[in-house]
């Protein structure tokens, strides 16, 4: 399992809405990204080499998901999907939430973390990058191609 220690199994089962459950999955089924609560936040956190890719907020009316996101297409996604709205105490610009009390077709939720993941991956510093997709190569974990 790719959690941290601080991340109970109770905090990664309730904080996800029944049907968006397998987000946490595919979250974690990214290439070494990991996932811990911050209690004082109740948020989930989801990590690539310890900078956030993904971030599950909740309050008492909504649930959401931070995503970080291109400005231009974090436009277009606000445009056709109201459940894709500014990025919830983050910069506008570069994140955005995606409300999962509504109904976010699975594909568009799947591209919206892989689109999240990747800026954060290539805004890593290309020491990490190279070493991180060298050893993926060698253990045949994962494309290394994806990542240059």
């Amino acid at each position: 399992m790719k959690e941290t220690k601080s991340l109970s199994r109770r905090a990664s089962r309730t904080s996800w809405p029944p049907k968006y459950r397998w987000l946490h999955e595919y979250a974690l089924a990214k290439p070494e990204a990991v996932a811990d609560y911050k209690e004082s936040w109740d948020a989930l956190r989801y990590f690539v080499h310890g900078k956030i890719f993904a971030l599950l907020v909740r309050n008492r009316a909504v649930t959401l998901l931070n995503l970080k996101c291109d400005p231009y297409l974090a436009f277009d996604f606000r445009a056709r999907f109201p459940t894709v709205l500014p990025g919830w105490h983050m910069n506008k610009l570069h994140w955005i939430s995606l409300s999962l009390m509504g109904d976010t077709p699975e594909n568009v939720c799947k591209e919206l973390v892989d689109i999240s993941y990747e800026l954060v991956w290539k805004g890593l510093p290309k020491r990490i990058r190279e070493r991180s997709s060298a050893w993926r190569a060698q253990d045949g974990v994962g494309d290394s191609e994806t990542h240059r």
